[in-house]
Formats: structure tokens, sequence, C-alpha cells
């Protein structure tokens, strides 16, 4: 038998190069939406649009109390970057333009309205590896084109080797996004698998958050899994697909299950 019948798989060899940790100084820009790293000034929009006073379900499947006041908000956001390492972005949009809608006289509204927050934390930059969550979309945004969209956008930004996140030197893409919810969050797990990403397993008994169990739904999207979710996210979002009410014609899934079979 020869050497190479004897010896163990250990794995297709990989570009070892780490990514670059992604700089939210650039600001991601979309036509319903523009990402900003956040800061001080986008704070009051937030506060008011997030509405917690009739609003506190918002906070139910993430680790943080909800924040009494806009200041409380800000000390969340603030922990985030500094303790925990979050790339935080605040979503900027128009509340008259979060969906397609019958054409209107005139240049689209302005990004002037802070709708909502998405972040990159468990950055493996050694590993090419990074996750996408820390999410807080206002009512007004959920289930929008601007919602899809600003997800787009952070994908679009570490998994291609152009995007502004990695452009700065040589650093490759990312290989792997992750994305993790509550194991009882299912609105998050179908939002995830909407997207792109493939259910991966449970951690049974992972953590313990704010005195109850927590089991945690594991999801990613790959680099070699990017073009198919991307052509989709990019056909989804196009104006020809949705009607003058601004309703879709075609569903996100479906359109990427059309692909995929080619």
């Amino acid at each position: 038998m020869s050497q190479a019948q004897n010896s163990p798989d250990l794995g297709k060899a990989v570009d070892a190069t780490p990514c670059a940790i992604p700089d939210n100084s650039t600001a991601l820009t979309g036509q319903f939406v523009t990402l900003e790293g956040v800061d001080r000034s986008h704070l009051q929009s937030l506060h008011q649009n997030l509405d917690l006073p009739n609003n506190s379900d918002l906070f139910n499947y993430l680790p943080w109390t909800v924040p009494g006041t806009a200041e409380d908000l800000w000390n969340i956001l603030t922990d985030l970057e500094g303790e925990r390492g979050f790339v935080v972005y605040a979503i900027k949009a128009s509340l008259e333009h979060l969906n397609h809608q019958e054409k209107t006289h005139g240049s689209r509204p302005k990004h002037n309205d802070i709708v909502g927050i998405i972040c990159y934390l468990e950055i493996h930059h050694q590993h090419r590896d990074i996750e996408i969550g820390g999410i807080l979309f206002s009512p007004a945004l959920q289930r929008t084109a601007a919602a899809t969209e600003a997800h787009y956008l952070m994908l679009k930004n570490v998994l291609e080797p152009n995007s502004s996140a990695l452009s700065k030197g040589t650093a490759p893409p990312y290989r792997r996004v992750t994305w993790k919810c509550n194991a009882l969050n299912k609105p998050s797990q179908r939002a995830a698998e909407r997207l792109g990403y493939k259910y991966e397993g449970t951690f049974r008994k992972h953590l313990i958050v704010k005195g109850r169990n927590r089991d945690t739904t594991w999801l990613s999207l790959l680099d070699d899994e990017w073009l198919a979710a991307k052509e989709a996210l990019e056909k989804w979002l196009a104006e020809s697909n949705f009607d003058w009410k601004g309703d879709q014609k075609q569903g996100l899934v479906d359109i990427r299950a059309s692909i995929e079979l080619h």
C-alpha cells in the first residue's frame, strides 16, 4: 500500500491569508438604505423610530434589557463597539421609501431617518469567518425591501474581493458568514433561510440569557454560495419584480431556487 493511501485526509488546502476587519467609516449605499458607522448624531432619530415603550418586544430575543431612555440605548451601542468588538452600522432610509412604490415625480427621498441597527460580530478574520447579527429593526423597516437590501449590502461587503470592507490592501474576502438565533425565534431562522443561509444545527443548552435557557440555532452562507444568493437578491430587489403597489411579483426563495436549478 502506498504512502498516499496510508495518509489521513486532513482537509482541503486553502489560502490562509487573514481577512481585513470591516471598516464602518465607509458608508454602504443602496437605493433604499445607507449603512453608516453608528454615532451619537443617529441616536435621536433611532430612538424615536424604535418607539420602545410601545415595541419592547423588539428585545425579546436580544441579550440586553429594554433601554428606558435614548441614553440607555446609546450605552448599549457603545458597549457593543467597545467591550464586545462589534462593528455597528446605523441603517439610514426614508420612511416614505422603504419599498418600491408607484413612480413619483422628482428624485427619490434622501436617507435621513435612522430606522435600525445591524452589526458584524464574532469576527475571526484569521479564519475568514464573520457573523451578522445585533439586528434591531424598527417596526417600519421590518418586512420591507429596505430591510432585505440592508442584509444584501452587509453580505456583499464581506463576501466580495473588491468590497469597501476589503479594498484596503490585498486581504481576501470572507469564506463564511454566520447567523445565530435563539432556537425559539423561528421568524429569525426563516428570515435567514429566505436570504440564502443554510441551517447547520442547534447547540442545546448553549447559553443562559436573562435567566432563561437558550438553545442556539446556527446557519451560514458560504463564499461559494454567494453568487447564487447575490443574483437572487438583486433580481428580487429589482423594480421590475414589484407591482405599482409595491407588492412582490416573485418571492426571493422561488427566485433563488430557479437560479440553483440552472
